[in-house]
């Protein structure tokens, strides 16, 4: 093995030191009684020099330590089981600690390592699990006191059913179930705390009476938490069944809508639009006995904003839009498809879709909370 900066010191050791002075009484007794040279002078002993654990070494171990000391907390914060990892870390620890040359202190440094790699997926998994978990939690919570009593069809509906399990709780679910590497589950993890911040901006701004069409401190509160505010913005809002459009932090117009029903929720969370069509065709894409047929329909005005056939487009054939139109009810259009909420578009009048569509361009920033 070849060593980089090597220092040495040189130590006697207890064995060493007694055959030395052994040698030296010996060397003593010959001297007073030897008729030999007296300028002769005696061989010194060899001495073998014993390589230290240089400081970058031992650096490298010191960090991993804290390293694999903080993955166990975050595990431990959020619920997972440390035991063995906690045994790891300790056994770790003490082979570094006794470790007397640099070869084997770099064969424990490697162990270390190992277990440092082996925790880091089950961690961000408990981690997410927690998340997941916040999100059903605060959700359920906020649905036992938010509630819509829907006269058309005498049901009690639970508001904020977007972020349960029915809604972004089970992507988180999905994300997780997916998730096959460390980046798979960072990204979950990210996404699942950007449904959790536009959860709680749900939450304050149920409780905020201004007017849909003024703007709103959440609104501006989660442009500046996610670096939009200097940008041109579609804000949509879930509990007010109302979409505010900014440029550079001022609002510029608000519309009333309709977003998705229970069965099928509008996804919050930020995204932006990923492609405009004008006109275009709609297909369900599920057969006529379904519930959620729907026959082949031309759209004037589509601006996809997630993948999996998302939209921000017109909805000709309803009359009505604004709170409780995402429930089932009875619509002033008379048309049969205007009875219930959308499949997780958000919906617009004509005129309101065409004047969104003229101001976004892809990439346009898309909150939906």
């Amino acid at each position: 093995m070849v060593y980089q900066n090597k220092q040495f010191k040189f130590r006697r050791q207890p064995a060493q030191k007694l055959l030395l002075s052994i040698i030296a009484v010996s060397l003593l007794l010959l001297s007073a009684c030897s008729t030999g040279d007296r300028g002769a002078k005696a061989a010194q002993p060899t001495v073998i020099a014993t390589p230290t654990i240089d400081a970058a070494t031992r650096s490298q171990g010191d960090t991993q330590l804290q390293a694999f000391g903080q993955w166990i907390a975050l595990m431990k914060d959020n619920g997972g089981d440390i035991t063995s990892y906690q045994q790891q870390y300790d056994s770790d620890k003490q082979a570094l600690d006794k470790a007397t040359t640099t070869a084997a202190y770099q064969a424990s440094l490697k162990t270390l390592n190992s277990h440092v790699a082996a925790i880091r997926q089950p961690a961000m998994k408990a981690e997410l699990q927690h998340l997941q978990h916040q999100l059903n939690q605060q959700a359920a919570d906020f649905g036992k006191q938010h509630t819509y009593y829907d006269s058309f069809d005498k049901v009690t509906y639970p508001l904020g059913f977007e972020y349960s399990d029915a809604g972004i709780a089970g992507w988180v679910q999905g994300d997780m179930d997916s998730a096959q590497n460390i980046a798979n589950f960072q990204q979950a993890i990210e996404n699942a705390q950007m449904y959790l911040t536009n959860f709680q901006a749900m939450l304050a701004n149920s409780a905020d009476k201004t007017p849909y069409n003024q703007p709103h401190k959440t609104d501006l509160q989660l442009m500046q938490h996610y670096d939009k505010a200097q940008k041109r913005v579609v804000v949509v809002s879930l509990f007010e069944q109302a979409v505010r459009v900014y440029e550079n932090g001022q609002l510029v117009k608000a519309f009333l809508a309709t977003t998705g029903r229970p069965s099928r929720p509008t996804p919050p969370g930020v995204w932006w639009v990923e492609g405009k069509q004008s006109p275009t065709v709609f297909k369900s894409g599920v057969p006529k006995t379904s519930p959620d047929y729907y026959p082949d329909t031309p759209i004037n005005y589509a601006m996809q904003y997630h993948s999996g056939g998302y939209f921000i487009h017109d909805s000709w054939w309803r009359a009505d839009y604004g709170p409780g139109t995402n429930f089932p009810h009875q619509d002033s259009s008379g048309d049969s498809f205007s009875t219930q909420g959308s499949h997780g578009c958000v919906n617009l009048s004509t005129k309101d879709a065409g004047w969104i569509y003229n101001f976004v361009q892809v990439y346009t920033n898309v909150i939906i909370y």
